[in-house]
């Protein structure tokens, strides 16, 4: 290895250890030991205004055990549809308190992370036992070697970054487009037929989310192209910007074993590598909003995903080509998707010109995304 390969290996390590160090520190600090949280989601059975603020009370037995409400809408927070907070105490393992939530003239659908849920005139009575409050909602799916990840935005739940301003519809729906073309190529490319490829893991889509989910900001708007082993830790992320027509732009891209984020403008090559450093396939933003190209080294084939006709709100295409003319693309298929964050249904739809249609449809629960029986 380089000596500047070496460097910068040192440089993060110690940036990576100076910040848990701090960490430790405040938390000493303020506790002399670890915390333990817990986190709760009320779900109301109609939507209403957020001047009516919950009311979190903690027993007497609860505060001498050092329990309080975390502050800060990573953690704690209120929108028309639900009431999600974080109670913590100094220790490690501490168990749930008991804790009574006043919602005064508010009924309650249901309780998600939640044990001994109890309503009462003024509120209800509860023992929260999920360690974060459960405010994502989000469907994975298995298609072979590719793992399609979908997050439910919905405009009434925008938080963090996506709370103030323009709402990024357009955006949202243009990622899932692109994300269900590149499910296409990936098919083209045999990857969706098994769960043992030759390379080494797995190829993760996934979209983004504006609800701001235990702090995760998901900002600016963009989707995910991964390609992953050993759980998060050695995971290929890129993360493809789009602007405010759903147009794609650049792409960081982040090598998490090699300590390494990179920023890709239009006509740079992204090289997506395995395990054992094999060349699994490489990507390339188009100028201009023109797409993104996919090629995979030992194929003769390469692939174009572009917005449709009426911009990649409305539809996106799969175009291919042979390496050996690059200047002649051929329409492969059109893909259209929906997905229906209120009332749970999510459909996609790719049409070959050959008369073939490939859809990937789901229902699922609204408020967490775990999938329902169609």
């Amino acid at each position: 290895m380089s000596p500047l390969y070496l460097s910068r290996r040192f440089f993060f390590a110690v940036f990576l250890f100076s910040i848990l160090v701090q960490t430790l520190i405040r938390q000493t600090l303020t506790y002399g030991a670890e915390v333990t949280r817990y986190g709760a989601c009320l779900i109301r059975s109609e939507l209403g205004g957020v001047d009516n603020v919950p009311n979190v009370v903690f027993s007497d037995d609860a505060i001498s055990n050092g329990w309080k409400l975390v502050q800060g809408e990573a953690f704690t927070g209120l929108d028309a549809h639900r009431f999600y907070f974080t109670v913590e105490a100094p220790g490690a393992n501490v168990p749930a308190p008991l804790i009574f939530v006043e919602w005064k003239g508010v009924k309650i659908e249901r309780a998600l992370g939640v044990d001994n849920f109890i309503e009462t005139n003024d509120g209800v009575q509860l023992k929260p036992v999920s360690r974060t409050a459960p405010t994502g909602a989000f469907t994975e799916i298995s298609i072979g070697t590719v793992r399609l990840g979908v997050f439910h935005n919905w405009e009434i739940r925008r938080c963090g970054p996506y709370r103030e301003g323009r709402y990024p519809e357009v955006e949202i729906r243009a990622h899932l487009n692109y994300l269900l073309a590149i499910l296409e190529v990936c098919r083209a490319y045999g990857w969706t037929d098994t769960s043992e490829p030759n390379f080494v893991d797995h190829i993760n889509l996934y979209g983004f989310e504006t609800n701001f989910p235990n702090g995760h900001r998901d900002f600016p708007p963009h989707f995910h192209v991964m390609l992953a082993w050993d759980g998060w830790s050695a995971a290929q992320v890129g993360h493809y910007l789009l602007d405010s027509k759903g147009n794609i732009v650049k792409n960081t891209f982040w090598s998490l074993h090699k300590d390494l984020e990179r920023h890709d403008l239009p006509s740079v090559t992204t090289p997506y590598r395995d395990k054992t450093d094999r060349l699994v396939f490489e990507t390339i933003v188009q100028a201009n909003g023109a797409g993104l190209v996919l090629v995979r080294p030992e194929d003769d084939a390469e692939y174009l995903v572009r917005p449709g006709n009426n911009g990649a709100v409305e539809s996106t295409e799969v175009c291919r080509r042979s390496k050996s003319a690059p200047d002649d693309w051929h329409l492969l298929c059109e893909v259209f998707s929906n997905d229906d964050a209120v009332n749970g249904i999510f459909a996609s739809h790719a049409k070959y010109v050959d008369g073939t249609v490939q859809t990937v449809s789901f229902k699922y629960d609204p408020d967490t995304g775990a999938r329902r029986a169609d």
